[in-house]
């Protein structure tokens, strides 16, 4: 008895900036709108093209993806094609770490507000609040980009 394979379409999904996103097989997909096809095959790197189709993982370490579709193929990108992102990850998370430290220091704005404090008992703390808001000014741009 002759075994005939099944052939596979393979799909991917990318963002605005052509980077893949996610990676599947027709055997999984049962609406392809939104998906790009970019090989078709036998055998389980197309049947389970998620794990399988892609030589590095879809992300790194980090949580970035490792593609860009470039003339209907998958091009893993580079270091530096990776930077801005990995750089607006960075940038985020610091935003974060500081809007943590005004919020922990929130209550010198009511005590100078209710009275029962001077600015200069507070100057170190003021000038730390001022400093991490310029910071976060800055790192606020990187965000956009």
């Amino acid at each position: 008895m002759e075994v005939i394979e099944t052939s596979y379409k393979v799909y991917v999904k990318t963002n605005n900036d052509g980077i893949i996103t996610a990676v599947n097989s027709s055997a999984f997909l049962s609406d392809t709108t939104g998906w790009t096809e970019i090989d078709e095959g036998t055998g389980d790197r197309y049947h389970h093209a998620q794990g399988h189709y892609l030589n590095e993982p879809l992300a790194d370490e980090k949580g970035i993806f490792n593609y860009l579709l470039i003339d209907g193929k998958p091009v893993l990108r580079s270091d530096e094609h990776k930077q801005p992102e990995l750089d607006r990850i960075n940038a985020a998370a610091e935003i974060a770490q500081l809007k943590q430290k005004l919020a922990d220091t929130d209550y010198i704005a009511a005590k100078l507000a209710e009275g029962v404090a001077t600015p200069e008992e507070y100057a170190f703390r003021l000038a730390e609040r001022q400093a991490w808001r310029a910071r976060i000014n800055e790192l606020e741009q990187i965000t956009l980009k």
